[in-house]
């Protein structure tokens, strides 16, 4: 059953399905041709596992964090943002690229998406990168692997997705993505800084003390969001779904009563944007729990656990082997369809090494960021692409130094532990 599992959900991916109909309907055809078999399984097998899907009370989190953010672009608060970061940023090699990576890391702490960041900050970003004289297709590069930050750096929507599924702490997920998401703009910023050198590119002129105060008065509030967010949760005050609550009630007073950037038509089409993506994003978690039951029915953690222990039994080669079959499947699936089927079947396997399960979450969250910038399904280029108005092939190429970068970053987060770990040890 596992072989008509999966050879449906290649056929169907290939005929250009999208990707939650492809594991309900992948699902569909292994329960019915279960009919034929020994142990038929129940047609109501599948609607109980779609509604289990959903049926979790930190999945409420998710529309929130979306709407927040929506909120926060749609009432032009990114605009604030890009002149606070380019005021600091600016005058440092590659300033306008370092401003779109530093604007990226304070984004990430508002949404917890990565395809709202990158088209958010894109649209204004790379058009700037544009004027200072980046090549149109390694503008949409740096953009693309910046963006890639935001799930990692709390709060994060995969985050609380591997919480849902493995019973881990969100808030502990969320403390651990902290350092990772930290080390990803700075490493990439790093290698802004030494191509901008190695290129001598034009340097900007430090922004003055009375230039800086300016800025961080007209982005405060703006700023205060992600405070809110993260701070509320590390000293306990509210839960993750709780601090979205806040998030979003504070998003609204900031957009609608002090800059009122937001109108009640803006709002409205704030509530629908985020309703379209939060029902995408609850879909697909609930398809994917229907084929990771079935997968996981059907032996599939047991044959991945053979598989791996055939390779080695040394816990280095075998994350190794685990980071490469992640990256692998990144290269061709989305994020939450892989995050919905690995977990149930690598988390025990990597506990049973002694992984902790907070660094193997951790570790599963940058691969499948690296995954956003790989072809052929890597969705910051296409978005990138689009608003750079340059074909793919000419942004893939720009991204592939950066794809290195990350797996630096990939390499620490799985081999020293503390990456991961030190944040959430303070506050047990």
């Amino acid at each position: 059953m596992l072989v008509i599992l999966f050879i449906s959900l290649f056929v169907l991916l290939l005929l250009g399905m999208d990707i939650s109909l492809v594991m309900l309907s992948s699902a569909a055809i292994v329960v019915f041709f279960s009919q034929y078999s020994d142990f038929p399984l129940l047609i109501e097998t599948v609607s109980q596992h779609l509604f289990s899907g959903v049926d979790n009370f930190s999945f409420t989190a998710i529309p929130l964090f979306i709407l927040a953010g929506e909120i926060m672009n749609r009432g032009l608060i990114t605009d604030k943002l890009v002149k606070f970061s380019q005021t600091f940023l600016g005058h440092i090699p590659g300033g306008v690229a370092q401003t779109g990576v530093g604007l990226n890391v304070v984004m990430s702490g508002m949404s917890g998406s990565a395809v709202a960041d990158c088209a958010s900050t894109g649209s204004i970003l790379i058009p700037a990168m544009e004027k200072d004289g980046y090549k149109p297709e390694r503008a949409a590069a740096i953009i693309a692997s910046a963006s890639t930050i935001a799930p990692v750096f709390p709060p994060s929507i995969p985050m609380i997705i591997i919480g849902s599924i493995a019973g881990i702490s969100v808030g502990k997920l969320f403390l651990a993505g902290i350092v990772p998401g930290l080390l990803m703009g700075i490493t990439i910023m790093v290698y802004i800084y030494f191509h901008a050198k190695k290129t001598k590119m034009e340097l900007k002129q430090k922004s003055t003390f009375k230039e800086k105060v300016s800025a961080t008065k007209s982005a405060f509030l703006a700023l205060l969001l992600p405070i809110i967010i993260i701070g509320s949760i590390l000293t306990g005050i509210a839960s993750p779904t709780e601090s979205a609550v806040l998030g979003v009630i504070y998003a609204l007073f900031v957009t609608i009563f002090v800059y009122r950037s937001l109108t009640l038509k803006g709002l409205y089409q704030t509530l629908i944007e985020a309703t379209v993506s939060s029902g995408t994003i609850l879909l697909v978690s609930a398809s994917g729990v229907l084929f990771g039951w079935l997968a996981t029915y059907y032996n599939l953690g047991n044959l991945v656990k053979n598989l791996l222990f055939s390779i080695s039994d040394n816990v280095f080669v075998i994350l190794i082997v685990v980071n490469i079959m992640l990256l692998l499947l990144g290269m061709v699936l989305e994020a939450i369809p892989i995050i919905l089927l690995s977990v149930p079947v690598l988390l025990p396997i990597l506990g049973d090494l002694g992984i902790d399960p907070v660094q193997a979450s951790i570790i599963m969250v940058v691969n499948l960021m690296i995954g956003l910038i790989t072809p052929p399904v890597g969705l910051h280029l296409f978005i990138t692409s689009s608003i750079a108005k340059v074909p793919i092939t000419a942004v893939i190429k720009e991204s592939i130094p950066f794809v290195f970068v990350l797996m630096i970053v990939l390499v620490l987060v799985t081999f020293v532990p503390s990456i991961s770990l030190f944040v959430p040890s303070l506050f047990n």
